[in-house]
């Protein structure tokens, strides 16, 4: 194995693990797996490398939790549509509405469940 194949699949693993790692993690998708999954490309031939990078690629985009990435009004990082707590600062991404108790977006003024006003204030 020489350099020059290394080094592409350096070029080909170093990528795709950094961008697994934000989208899985923002997602709350098992990001620890997702991160290390590319360095399997390491260790094969080029041309099976490349293949392998279009399959782990495509079983990432079917397999994770689809939907919206919404901003963290605390660290603005992006975190998936449905989780409550940010997964990177842990702090509440959402406030709780306090007439249904259902999640409410931080820059909400009322739930839009109950039409109420009445919102956590952190």
């Amino acid at each position: 194995m020489g350099l020059i194949e290394i080094a592409i699949k350096i070029i080909i693993a170093l990528p795709l693990g950094i961008w697994l790692y934000h989208d899985s993690r923002a997602r709350d998708f098992s990001w620890l797996i997702w991160t290390f999954a590319p360095f399997i490309i390491l260790l094969s031939p080029l041309p099976a490398a490349i293949i392998m990078t279009v399959v782990l690629s495509a079983i990432y985009l079917i397999a994770r939790p689809s939907g919206a990435l919404l901003k963290c009004p605390h660290c603005n990082k992006k975190f998936h549509e449905t989780l409550f707590i940010c997964p990177f600062c842990q702090k509440n991404a959402k406030r709780e509405c306090l007439n249904c108790h259902e999640p409410v977006l931080w820059e909400a003024d009322q739930c839009p469940h109950c039409k109420s006003r009445n919102l956590t204030k952190e």
